[in-house]
C-alpha cells in the first residue's frame, strides 16, 4: 500500500494520542518501533502522523509496549468529561478501580 500523503483524520487522532502516551512513557519513536515490533522508525513516525491506518494487531502491539489498554489508545480526554474521566483511571490502583466500579454499579432491580 502506497503511502498516504495526506493524514487521515481518524488515524492522525489516533497517532497523536501514542504520541503522547510514548512521549509519557519516555520513549523514543524508534524505541517503541522495535519493541512492540510493529516496523520500522520510519512506518511509527507515519502512524504518529497519521500517514499510516495501523491494524487493530499493530494498535494492540503498542498499547503493550506502552503498557496500556487498547481503549486508551483512542480515548481522547481533550474531547470531553467522560474520555478525560476514562483517561484519568489508567492511573488508579486495582483497589480504587473496583471502589468506583461499586459506587458507580446500576441499583439492582427490586
Amino acid at each position: 500500500m502506497p503511502r498516504r500523503t495526506t493524514p487521515d483524520p481518524l488515524a492522525e487522532r489516533i497517532g497523536a494520542r501514542i504520541r503522547e502516551l510514548r512521549q509519557e512513557a519516555g520513549l523514543t519513536l524508534e524505541k517503541l518501533a522495535y519493541e512492540s515490533e510493529v516496523g520500522s522508525k520510519g512506518f511509527m513516525s507515519d502512524v504518529e502522523k497519521g500517514l499510516a491506518r495501523p491494524t487493530v494487531e499493530t494498535l494492540a502491539a503498542i498499547a503493550e509496549r506502552l503498557e496500556v489498554k487498547l481503549l486508551d489508545l483512542v480515548t481522547f480526554p481533550a474531547d470531553d468529561e467522560r474520555a478525560a474521566l476514562v483517561d484519568r483511571t489508567r492511573f488508579l490502583t486495582r483497589g480504587a478501580i473496583r471502589r468506583l466500579l461499586r459506587e458507580t454499579a446500576p441499583a439492582a432491580k427490586k
